[in-house]
């Protein structure tokens, strides 16, 4: 498993990313950047992301918190943590807090997903779509392609420059562009969502420590997705602070830097 860390201070934010993020080191760069200014932060990538391995293990809620564990273990981190997902990622954190409430500080939610019976329905995919979808592997020679091809679109369309302006580095921004997901990995752990929901579901515990949700401005307008969120800010309980991040949507959340902003005034009045 891969991790990148920055800075110093005596609180460590784990970030952690969303579902399909193909470089999540990387992605979360300028975030960590301004972050790393006040506190230690890592972020993990999940084997089958990233410049990690791909893994055959289930995909379940203990199988994800035993290789965090172990992987920050490994890296010299220390608990307790802040731990930091996007998306999807916060169902595996959810599960950590409920299962090592010990080893963490709190939890900053960045638009994750509700863990709610009701949502469960939204991470159900028709599985003739998985399957075709479990079939795209790279080549080594598609990978080669995928990143000439990736860079040169990149300098065409002046897409270099824009990311640049929000805060990347010249080869982090080449790093997103060229490097591939692992799919299978990633289809499996689509499979097993759902289920991972219901498995917290079924512990019937309420988390007793602080938590700060930030929802994307897009949702703000998502009508469907406010019932979610409702049913999931009630199962969080009385320690959660909520609010929208307006502008973001659910994926530029993490990079936008007007969101990096917002993000990290809430997290130093969280913390």
């Amino acid at each position: 498993m891969h991790i990148r860390k920055m800075g110093s201070g005596s609180k460590t934010i784990v970030l952690m990313p969303g579902w399909g993020v193909p470089l999540p080191t990387t992605d979360f760069a300028p975030l960590m950047r301004d972050l790393s200014q006040k506190y230690t932060v890592c972020t993990i990538e999940f084997f089958g992301y990233g410049l990690s391995d791909s893994t055959d293990r289930p995909h379940t809620n203990k199988n994800y918190v035993q290789e965090i564990r172990e992987a920050l273990k490994l890296a010299g981190l220390k608990p307790p943590y802040v731990l930091m997902p996007h998306s999807a990622a916060g169902i595996y954190c959810e599960y950590y807090a409920i299962k090592y409430p010990q080893e963490v500080e709190g939890l900053v939610l960045l638009d994750t997903s509700p863990t709610v019976e009701s949502y469960t329905n939204k991470l159900t995919f028709p599985e003739k779509e998985l399957e075709s979808l479990a079939k795209h592997k790279s080549s080594k020679f598609g990978l080669w392609l995928n990143r000439v091809l990736g860079s040169l679109i990149l300098l065409i369309q002046g897409e270099k420059q824009e990311h640049i302006q929000a805060g990347y580095t010249k080869d982090e921004v080449i790093e997103v562009s060229n490097t591939p997901n692992h799919m299978p990995t990633l289809v499996a752990q689509m499979r097993a969502l759902p289920d991972n929901v219901r498995e917290i579901l079924s512990l019937n515990t309420q988390l007793e420590l602080p938590i700060l949700l930030l929802s994307s401005g897009q949702m703000k307008e998502d009508t469907e997705h406010q019932k979610y969120l409702q049913a999931h800010l009630e199962k969080l309980g009385k320690h959660t602070k909520h609010m929208f991040v307006d502008g973001s949507t659910h994926i530029d959340i993490i990079w936008r830097r007007d969101s990096r902003k917002v993000i990290c005034q809430e997290v130093d009045t969280f913390l």
